[in-house]
């Protein structure tokens, strides 16, 4: 598996999370780890539920999921759910 990047983007919200999990399962499938998800313009608890099945699916390969950059939709829900940190490393030394 390689260090593959991909962007995602739109409403990733309960009404349209069957569409993005087709979106999803290839770039677990490729080994993607690097993730633009700036163009995420609405996400809600569905949609995050999605981004944390590809994290595990990644990490249970040996690879850690990045997302960067990151929406305003995305930043503030990883940081309502206190995700930041775990789907955004780095994000701590961003805000310095």
């Amino acid at each position: 598996m390689s260090d593959h990047s991909s962007a995602l983007s739109g409403e990733w919200t309960i009404h349209s999370i069957a569409q993005h999990r087709e979106s999803v399962l290839p770039l677990l499938d490729m080994g993607t780890t690097e993730v633009d998800v700036s163009g995420i313009t609405e996400l809600d608890s569905a949609g995050l539920q999605l981004l944390l099945a590809l994290q595990r699916g990644l990490a249970r390969r040996g690879l850690e999921l990045r997302l960067h950059p990151l929406s305003s939709s995305v930043r503030e829900v990883l940081n309502l759910y206190g995700l930041d940190a775990t789907l955004h490393p780095g994000a701590h030394e961003e805000q310095r």
